[in-house]
């Protein structure tokens, strides 16, 4: 017997889905909107979820990897009046068992439940992310719980893996992590650094060459192919390989033999192959920049990392990681922090991800030095202007509108409003000068003592 969740706004077609389960043994519990089967599947224990992609408050498709995170890690069946090819791929791509169209036949229905059950009973607990030893992978979100479990999988098969996503979102760490619990683990993490491939010598740096093949060679040396055998040759931003090398590499992907140039006999090396890349590698090799044939032997398994903007809740658990990392790096007490310091973490865009966001962690601590506290003064100037810009841009959700307090005779305390406005100006002042206070005082007309004495009651020095 088998707990199946049915998620769709026609009362209808829950009952009709409700009744064929119940034919097949299985129990089935209902919700006509996507907030209630939100709900449902996190507080609940589901093998099978059939998702409806017209939902009155939501998308289904939406909704795909949010259930899937959900704790049974239920397969998800979408059911649908649509016939959207490119919602089909959308689903099938986010992570959903099949993508059927109503009507639905009943012995297409239920060959389709069949397939899913087994397919977990076979799968048992394997893909649990649970298990994975995390190599610098911090978070918990939704997004990158989906990552990590494709990551489980991805370190249980011996399939090419290609891991794309936004430069600074941990591209190598998740290779790191797949390689360390394969049964390569023991063996060599080869790193190749596409981008900075010289194409006169690409070819003697994979595989290597033998004495006198060329002018310098004056002694053997072995590749990056054969020092990856029986472990795992990381392409790092793969998009950038020579397109000669990527003929030469496709063979020797195929064959996992080569000759090194002087060479006289081939040479084996079973190794395994994770590319990364910060590119569309399918429209590359739409305009002939990628080849298509090595695209589609890199991509037996894909992995789409989230940007750090997108990983709900989980920037200020990065940051306090990388803090407490930096406090033990110079030698420091762990720090305190201050409010404002996470409200700017939570604000910022991150751009550069979670580089960018160890980086400033990094400067943070090392500016604080032995002070106990962590201020927002303490991050990148960089940082701190482009959050309080943007929350002095018209029509920014940060600002509050002050008049709506007063029309509801909400009066603050004068004293308190013009010092929070006072110490709002000033951080701003210092971030647009770049901490020069002799222009701050040049701008804002303000005599230096004053300045120093302002700074230091709102402790912004």
């Amino acid at each position: 017997m088998a707990d199946i969740l049915i998620v769709d706004d026609d009362k209808v077609i829950c009952d009709i889905l409700t009744k064929m389960m119940e034919n097949l043994g299985h129990e089935s519990s209902s919700a006509l909107t996507g907030k209630a089967g939100l709900e449902l599947a996190k507080n609940g224990w589901f093998d099978i979820v059939f998702l409806d992609v017209n939902l009155p408050d939501a998308n289904g498709l939406d909704l795909i990897k949010i259930i899937r995170t959900a704790p049974s890690f239920p397969e998800i069946i979408i059911i649908t009046g649509d016939s959207d090819p490119d919602a089909a791929e959308m689903a099938i791509k986010s992570g959903a068992w099949n993508y059927l169209g109503k009507p639905f036949l009943r012995q297409e229905l239920n060959l389709q439940v069949s397939r899913a059950l087994q397919f977990r009973k076979e799968k048992g607990n394997v893909s649990s992310p649970g298990i994975l030893k995390r190599t610098g992978i911090i978070g918990e979100s939704e997004e990158i719980r989906l990552c990590l479990e494709q990551t489980s999988v991805a370190a249980y098969s011996g399939a090419g893996v290609l891991i794309s996503g936004e430069q600074g979102t941990g591209k190598g760490s998740f290779a790191k992590t797949i390689h360390l619990n394969s049964s390569r683990s023991e063996k060599n993490f080869v790193i190749v650094d596409c981008s900075a491939i010289n194409e006169t010598i690409a070819e003697s740096m994979f595989y290597g060459h033998k004495k006198g093949a060329f002018p310098g060679a004056v002694e053997n040396r072995t590749g990056l192919i054969k020092l990856a055998d029986n472990g795992t040759l990381f392409l790092d931003e793969v998009s950038d390989l020579p397109m000669q090398i990527q003929r030469s590499l496709l063979r020797v992907i195929e064959d996992r033999t080569f000759t090194p140039p002087g060479g006289k006999t081939d040479e084996k090396s079973n190794f395994r192959v994770i590319a990364s890349t910060g590119k569309d590698l399918d429209q590359l090799s739409e305009e002939g920049k990628f080849r298509k044939d090595l695209l589609f032997r890199l991509k037996g398994i894909c992995i789409n990392l989230p940007p750090l903007r997108q990983m709900q809740g989980d920037t200020i658990k990065i940051a306090l990681y990388y803090i407490d990392r930096y406090c033990k790096k110079y030698k420091l007490e762990t720090k305190g922090i201050s409010p404002e310091f996470l409200d700017i973490l939570s604000a910022y865009e991150w751009p550069g991800n979670i580089r960018e966001l160890t980086s400033a962690m990094d400067k943070a601590v090392a500016s604080a030095k032995t002070e106990p506290t962590l201020y927002s003064i303490h991050l990148p100037s960089h940082i701190r202007a482009k959050v309080i810009k943007k929350t002095f841009m018209p029509g920014s959700k940060n600002k509050k509108n002050l008049s709506d307090d007063y029309t509801q005779g909400n009066f603050p305390l004068l004293n308190q409003l013009l010092e929070k406005t006072e110490k709002e100006y000033l951080a701003a002042l210092l971030c647009y000068t770049n901490q020069n206070v002799k222009e701050a005082c040049n701008i804002s007309g303000t005599s230096k003592s004053r300045m120093y004495s302002k700074l230091k009651k709102y402790m912004l020095n």
